[in-house]
């Protein structure tokens, strides 16, 4: 190898390992301590009502655990110490916690099998609309949803790819805004859909059958509201 293909070799992997990651084009993981720093970045009702739709109650208050993923994202070139000695986050760290902090609604899709379910939780704040998916360890891989469709249409691609992939699968929205909670129950017929919202109070669920993609679309719309 001649020195010339040698540096250019080296400013490639240099390129490579310090381009930023792009949401919407990249799936990027975050760690525990992570998330939790990334969890308390923003105050208010907002980043309250996360801090509720993903169960971090106790991660939040554990100040080891949010100073470690502090020191995590800074070794990854996601935080960083301005001249003042504060403590900030950029790039898609910054963006995810915005979201975080700012979102005006929250949609958990829980994607059941006979035996297994998967989690997915889209969140939409002003300007994007993120989807968080759980995977070991406490860790959140996040991607950007497509800015082409709407939130609505993002949930129903992924409930349809969901039982395309899982015979029998089904799947159950529960959709939250600061002030509401709605449910849908969605389950694939031989070649229709048949959603049902539940009524928690008399123990009962109102089902509507024979509906095609544009009209569980519609009911998707229904149970979003508005933010």
């Amino acid at each position: 190898m001649t020195v010339e293909n040698e540096t250019m070799q080296n400013e490639t992997m240099q390129n490579e390992t310090t381009q930023e990651p792009r949401l919407g084009v990249d799936v990027i993981g975050f760690g525990v301590g992570e998330f939790a720093y990334l969890l308390n970045v923003f105050e208010g009702p907002c980043r309250d009502r996360s801090v509720g739709v993903f169960r971090a109650a106790d991660m939040v208050d554990d100040v080891t655990l949010s100073t470690a993923g502090a020191s995590s994202l800074m070794a990854r070139d996601m935080a960083s110490i301005d001249d003042d000695g504060d403590l900030g986050v950029k790039g898609v760290a910054a963006a995810v916690a915005t979201a975080l902090g700012t979102a005006t609604r929250w949609t958990e899709v829980s994607l059941l099998t006979g035996d297994t379910m998967d989690n997915v939780v889209l969140i939409e704040a002003p300007g994007v609309a993120l989807m968080l998916q759980p995977r070991l360890l406490g860790t959140w891989f996040v991607f950007a949803q497509d800015p082409a469709i709407s939130s609505a249409e993002a949930t129903l691609r992924l409930v349809r790819r969901h039982v395309e992939q899982h015979a029998g699968g089904s799947a159950y929205l529960v959709v939250k805004t600061l002030d509401a909670e709605q449910h849908l129950l969605v389950r694939r017929e031989a070649s229709s859909w048949t959603t049902g919202i539940p009524d928690f109070a008399a123990d009962e669920v109102t089902e509507t059958e024979g509906l095609d993609d544009g009209g569980l679309l519609r009911a998707i719309e229904d149970i979003r509201g508005q933010a």
